[in-house]
């Protein structure tokens, strides 16, 4: 902290100013420096410039109140921590202050000099501190993401050297079998034993192409987010026969940013086999739409539902909730969970995009 603390007041009361400028003057271990904004325009005007550690703000002024001054000193990004003063304390005041975001709160006539000093000390370290778990939070998040990137280039990665390397071998050694074994009409058992042999490899194919298509559809990068959605319906309906699916895409493939388009599938992909594997669902609902200006995806089932607290402590079904979670929020997108018991299941994210190109569906 440094030795000399500037402090504005912003209070239409001159002798409040002078009984405060009073109280600071008697500090010991800290020197002030005090200005005096005497209404409530003079007070946001200074706000503005920033030149302050911290407010001292009066809760009245006239037809307008501290807790206005406030909320406009938020919208212009004030860092400065803001301690409410009032002649008129009580606990309804009190929590008003608190919600919205004053370091502390002081009773006229209620407070001394140390009560003052260390009210400010107090606060402008909260607030220092505040700020550097923020900062922490901002870095932690930025790291989630950036770590999500290299995972998602990783599995690209893989899925291509698979592509290149073991399918095209796979290839190539049943295309040998079936070659070889068309020629040995002679023995039927040797025959059989290749015929076994070629079926083992086209089940090997199978088998390359389904890790490549789940570490990263290659449909994604070729054709699109809105013909992968559609692929992976169909893929999903193959494999879970009693489980009908509806989709509803109501966007175009240029309204979709790239960096959301992996985001988007990843988030489809794990609800869907959520509900497959857990909610005893008859038919799953996904929408995927552009909305005033937002991405709105929406997966939803007709199935059991969940308790979504016992859920958040299995290690299966509450990680694939939480890794939803983080995508949908590392990529900037508002996420919510809505389950009931014999309710079913609806995840939904949201991405507020700015003006986008191309024409507006209805």
């Amino acid at each position: 902290m440094t030795n000399r603390i500037r402090v504005l007041l912003i209070d239409d009361d001159r002798e409040d100013f002078l009984i405060v400028s009073e109280m600071l003057a008697e500090a010991e271990n800290v020197r002030f420096k005090l200005d005096w904004a005497p209404t409530y325009e003079a007070g946001l005007e200074a706000i503005r410039r920033q030149a302050h550690d911290v407010y001292l703000v009066d809760y009245f002024m006239g037809s307008r109140s501290g807790l206005d001054l406030l909320k406009t000193a938020a919208t212009m990004d004030c860092k400065a921590p803001v301690i409410f003063l009032t002649a008129h304390g009580n606990y309804a005041v009190d929590l008003k202050a608190m919600e919205a975001g004053a370091s502390d709160y002081l009773v006229k006539g209620q407070f001394s000099a140390p009560i003052l000093e260390r009210s400010i000390r107090y606060s402008i370290m909260s607030k220092r501190i505040e700020e550097e778990l923020n900062e922490s939070k901002e870095e932690l998040r930025l790291l989630a993401a950036r770590l999500l990137r290299a995972q998602e280039d990783e599995r690209k990665r893989i899925a291509r050297e698979i592509h290149d390397s073991i399918g095209s071998s796979l290839s190539a050694v049943k295309f040998y079998i079936d070659h070889l074994a068309g020629r040995l009409n002679e023995d039927p058992a040797v025959r059989e034993a290749f015929v076994t042999l070629s079926r083992a490899m086209a089940h090997a194919m199978d088998e390359s192409r389904r890790i490549m298509s789940d570490l990263r559809p290659s449909m994604l990068d070729d054709l699109g987010i809105i013909s992968t959605i559609r692929w992976f319906c169909r893929e999903f309906q193959t494999i879970y026969s009693g489980i009908g699916v509806q989709g509803d895409i109501r966007i175009e493939e240029s309204q979709i940013p790239e960096s959301l388009k992996i985001i988007i599938f990843r988030i489809i992909q794990e609800a869907m086999n959520n509900g497959a594997k857990h909610s005893q669902a008859g038919k799953i609902t996904l929408c995927l739409s552009l909305e005033n200006e937002a991405i709105v995806l929406c997966i939803s089932d007709d199935g059991i539902g969940f308790d979504r607290e016992a859920a958040s402590k299995q290690c299966t079904s509450g990680f694939g909730l939480r890794s939803m979670r983080e995508r949908a929020e590392l990529s900037g997108a508002t996420f919510d969970i809505r389950s009931s018991r014999e309710e079913g299941t609806a995840v939904t994210a949201c991405w507020v995009l700015g003006p986008l190109p191309g024409p507006r569906l209805p």
